[in-house]
C-alpha cells in the first residue's frame, strides 16, 4: 500500500501487524523503516492513488543511489514477492 501524511510525505507500508504498522517513507538519503501504532497510522496517513508498481520503482532507484536498511530491503522483496504480477520483474 502506498500512502502520504500531512507533511506530503510518501510511505510505503512495507508490513501490518495489526496492532502496528512498519512502512518506508521516502526522504533524502539512505531509507530506513519506521514502525509506528495503528491508530497512530490511521491519523496521521492516507491511502493515496500512486500505483504501487510505480512507487516501487521510485523507491528502488532511490535504494541503487543512497542504500537502504536491511529491513527495508528485505521488506520490499517480500512486498514484491507477495504482488509479483504488479510488480513483476523489479527485484
Amino acid at each position: 500500500m502506498v500512502v502520504i501524511n500531512g507533511k506530503r510525505t510518501t510511505a510505503i507500508v512495507i508490513r501490518n501487524r495489526g496492532d502496528s504498522v512498519t512502512l518506508v517513507p521516502m526522504r533524502s538519503g539512505r531509507l530506513s523503516a519506521k514502525t509506528v501504532g495503528f491508530d497512530e497510522f490511521r491519523r496521521d496517513w492516507k491511502e493515496t492513488g500512486y500505483a504501487l508498481s510505480q512507487a516501487m520503482t521510485t523507491f528502488l532507484a532511490h535504494i541503487v543511489k543512497w542504500g537502504a536498511s536491511l529491513e527495508v530491503v528485505k521488506g520490499l522483496e517480500k512486498l514484491a514477492a507477495r504482488d509479483r504480477f504488479v510488480v513483476g520483474s523489479l527485484f
